[in-house]
C-alpha cells in the first residue's frame, strides 16, 4: 500500500495496481455484495492496462482534468472498440477514481463531470440471436463430437460457456436428470469455484436430448482414457485432457452457424437467448423462466432476454391481427 506522505503524489498506475490487489483480495468472499468475480478483476486489470494506464498512468490524481477522460473516450472510440466496452473503460476509471476518494487522494471523481453527450453509450452494435429449435437442430448437426455436447449443454439447461466448461462428471447425476451448476471456467483454464451470481449456482434439469448427448460424450471420452471420466474430471476436455477454451468453442459455433451475408453470427451466449425465448414462446410465466435462466428474480429475465425467435414473434403479431388490432 502506498504511504501516506506519497499517496498525494501517487500516479493513476500506481493506485491502480493496488486497487487491483484490493479487488483481488474480495474474490470468492462470503459476502455477496462485497465479492468479486476472478473474471471480473481479470477484465478489469486488462482494460484499466490495455486502455486507460497505457496514456493516462503517469498522470497524478490531482492533475486528471475531465478533458482528459473526453479524450480517453475519443479515443477508445477510433480504435474501432465498441461503445458497451468503451463504457466499461470509463466506469473503469470511475472505480479506481472512487477508490482513490476512500485513499483520500482526490477529494473529487472527474468521471462524475464527463457531459452527458460525451459519454459513450452501452448498447450492442448488434443484436442477439433468437434461435428456434429447428435452427438449433441445425446448428448442432453441424458441429462435430468436440463442441456439440458443449452447445447442447448451453442450449438445453441455460448454462452460461464458462459454466459448462467447468462441470466435473461428479456434478453430472444422467441417472436423475441433473446438472449441479457450481462453479465456472476462468479465462485461464483454471475452475473457479464461485459463480456469477449467487442465483447461479443451482441444480438444473437435463433434457432427454442433452442426456443422451452427454452419455455418448462419456463413451467416447472414456474410450479414449477412463481417468477422463472420474468423478473430479472435467466433463469437456481436449484430448489430452486438459480444459477447453471459451474462444475455441465460439469458433466452433461460429464454424457450424448460419453465417450468410447479413445474417448475425450465433455466439454462445445466443444458445442462452434461446433457451429462453423459446420458453416464453411455449408459454411459461416469467417467473418460470427466471428460474430456468437462474436469475434472482423475473425482473431480471424479463429486462434482459425481452426478445423472442423470429417464429415466435412472427405468432405474436398472427394473434394480434387475429384480434383484429391493425384491421
Amino acid at each position: 500500500m502506498i504511504g501516506p506522505s506519497r499517496v498525494a503524489r501517487a500516479a493513476l498506475a500506481e493506485l491502480g495496481d493496488e486497487w487491483l490487489e484490493h479487488l483481488q483480495s474480495r474474490v470468492g468472499i462470503a459476502d455477496a455484495r462485497r465479492r468479486y468475480s476472478q473474471r471480473t478483476v481479470d477484465m478489469y486489470r486488462q482494460r484499466l492496462h490495455a486502455h486507460v494506464l497505457d496514456r493516462l498512468g503517469s498522470r497524478r490524481f490531482d492533475e486528471l482534468a475531465v478533458e482528459e477522460v473526453r479524450l480517453l473516450v475519443e479515443r477508445l472510440t477510433r480504435r474501432g472498440l465498441a461503445p458497451s466496452s468503451v463504457s466499461s473503460c470509463v466506469n473503469i476509471l470511475s472505480g479506481l477514481l472512487r477508490y482513490a476518494l476512500k485513499r483520500k487522494v482526490v477529494a473529487h471523481n472527474v468521471v462524475r463531470d464527463l457531459d452527458r453527450d460525451d459519454r459513450p453509450g452501452a448498447a450492442r452494435l448488434t443484436e442477439p440471436r433468437y434461435l428456434t429449435a429447428a435452427e438449433l437442430d441445425r446448428l448442432f448437426a453441424e458441429m462435430t463430437d468436440t463442441f456439440r455436447p458443449v452447445a447442447m449443454a448451453c442450449a438445453y439447461t441455460g448454462l452460461r460457456v464458462s459454466e459448462a466448461l467447468g462441470l466435473r462428471w461428479r456434478d453430472v447425476d444422467l441417472d436423475a436428470d441433473t446438472l449441479d451448476v457450481t462453479a465456472q471456467l476462468g479465462n485461464a483454464g483454471e475452475r473457479l469455484a464461485t459463480t456469477k451470481t449467487q442465483a447461479s449456482a443451482a441444480t438444473v434439469r437435463v433434457l432427454p436430448a442433452l442426456r443422451r448427448e452427454l452419455k455418448a460424450h462419456r463413451s467416447r471420452q472414456a474410450a479414449r482414457n477412463i481417468a477422463l471420466v472420474g468423478p473430479d474430471a472435467l466433463v469437456f476436455t481436449t484430448t489430452s485432457g486438459k480444459p477447453q477454451s471459451r474462444r475455441n468453442a465460439l469458433r466452433a459455433i461460429h464454424a457450424a452457424g448460419d453465417n450468410g451475408e447479413g445474417v448475425e453470427r450465433v455466439g454462445m451466449h445466443d444458445l442462452r437467448h434461446s433457451l429462453v425465448a423459446i420458453a416464453l414462446e411455449q408459454g411459461l410465466t416469467a417467473p418460470e423462466v427466471a428460474l430456468l435462466a437462474r436469475h434472482a428474480n423475473a425482473r431480471v429475465t424479463m429486462t434482459v432476454y425481452a426478445g423472442l425467435t423470429r417464429d415466435g414473434r412472427e405468432q405474436a403479431a398472427a394473434k394480434l391481427a387475429e384480434g383484429g388490432f391493425g384491421a
